[in-house]
């Protein structure tokens, strides 16, 4: 059994998936709202054939780092960001979704969307639809929407007891069968949007130690075939 080889191996595959998720994390940087995540690893531990015990390591999921991101005034009165642990509601063709990025716009119709034209959805779970020729939106800290003839809606900001039940999706949105309690103390800001969470100098650092631990498992995994060549080398010139 080449057990070296394949210790070696493990932590390998682990190493690669921990690159992965660290290189998304700096790919993301400048995405609204980004949660970084990293890997998570166990110990597997199994009898050699010698008597001893063999140590494997193996990465059994990833996690989110909820933390909030630094919220950064944008001056566009259609954006808001969330300061607390809610998220915004939006209606897509495949159901509710949720999403901590605030930076919104109008569309056609005078709904409230989101860049990818997602509709953002009151409290009540309805499209927040400005009237005709708005030209002032005002956005409280509650969540209520105005124009300059009054009230329209107050945004629907929802909380979950584990956040790390929800599942990424596209466009920066996240999806998940737990059914959300509305948030009533987290506050919005008008005219800013939260920055990722995304710490550039320490991601940076991690990804190079991932690095340089993968390369050091490649070099055992190459040292170990070269022996194995070796002693078979050795071996045929004696028989």
């Amino acid at each position: 059994m080449q057990t070296a080889t394949y210790v070696a191996l493990a932590h390998q595959t682990a190493l690669e998936s921990g690159m992965d998720v660290m290189a998304n994390n700096l790919a993301n940087l400048s995405t609204p709202a980004f949660k970084g995540e990293t890997v998570l690893f166990s110990q597997y531990l199994q009898t050699s054939p010698e008597g001893g015990t063999i140590s494997y390591v193996r990465d059994v999921g990833v996690r989110r780092d909820t933390k909030q991101g630094n919220l950064t005034e944008t001056g566009n009165s259609l954006d808001a960001g969330i300061e607390g642990d809610g998220y915004f509601t939006v209606g897509t063709s495949d159901g509710q979704r949720y999403t901590r990025n605030g930076r919104f716009q109008l569309d056609s119709g005078g709904n409230l969307v989101t860049s990818q034209g997602y509709q953002l959805l009151s409290d009540q779970g309805q499209p927040i639809t400005m009237p005709t020729n708005t030209r002032r939106i005002t956005i409280a800290t509650d969540g209520e929407v105005s124009s300059e003839t009054g009230p329209v809606a107050k945004i629907g900001i929802s909380h979950f007891d584990n956040q790390q039940d929800l599942v990424g999706a596209a466009d920066g949105l996240y999806v998940t069968n737990d059914r959300p309690t509305p948030d009533t103390t987290s506050k919005l800001h008008q005219g800013t949007v939260e920055e990722s969470n995304i710490n550039a100098i320490s991601a940076l650092t991690k990804l190079m130690g991932l690095t340089k631990a993968y390369t050091g498992a490649e070099q055992i995994i190459d040292g170990e075939d070269t022996r194995i060549k070796n002693a078979i080398d050795k071996i045929s010139r004696v028989v």
